[in-house]
């Protein structure tokens, strides 16, 4: 019922529970992060925590509002705009590589990320072992 209401608010464990509650998947809230490295986070307090791989779950707003927020004017202004459809009918840096190098937006439910996220998946095993050459559009 929450899915046909709201799209969402709702969660089919597949195992990343068990993975958070041995540790093996960190969280954090977003306000102890003081800045983003190379390698992972800076905390609050000055502690560095090393990571593969940030997921940001930042709710509501537009991506590339958030994106200038959290990364800067420069990155929001390379990536443009997030959603809405370009010139050839396609998602505008949705679920396909972006401008920034490295990074990657998908949103929507809980359903259409599962869905998309083996595409996501390919089109960036296919960017890390150079089979996708061509330049990201918008």
């Amino acid at each position: 019922m929450s899915y046909l209401q709201r799209g969402g608010g709702y969660y089919f464990n597949v195992g990343a529970s068990e993975l958070i509650i041995e540790g093996k998947i960190g969280l954090m809230q977003f306000d102890s992060i003081k800045t983003f490295t190379a390698n992972g986070v800076t905390r609050s307090d000055g502690s560095t925590h090393r990571a593969d791989l940030l997921i940001l779950a930042t709710g509501f707003k537009n991506l590339q509002d958030t994106a200038r927020v959290y990364l800067g004017g420069a990155v929001a202004d390379r990536i443009g705009s997030v959603w809405g459809f370009d010139k050839g009918g396609e998602l505008r840096n949705m679920r396909r590589r972006t401008p920034q190098p490295g990074l990657w937006f998908t949103a929507g439910s809980l359903a259409q990320c599962r869905i998309y996220s083996k595409y996501l998946e390919l089109q960036i095993k296919g960017c890390e072992e150079s089979l996708i050459t061509s330049t990201p559009g918008r």
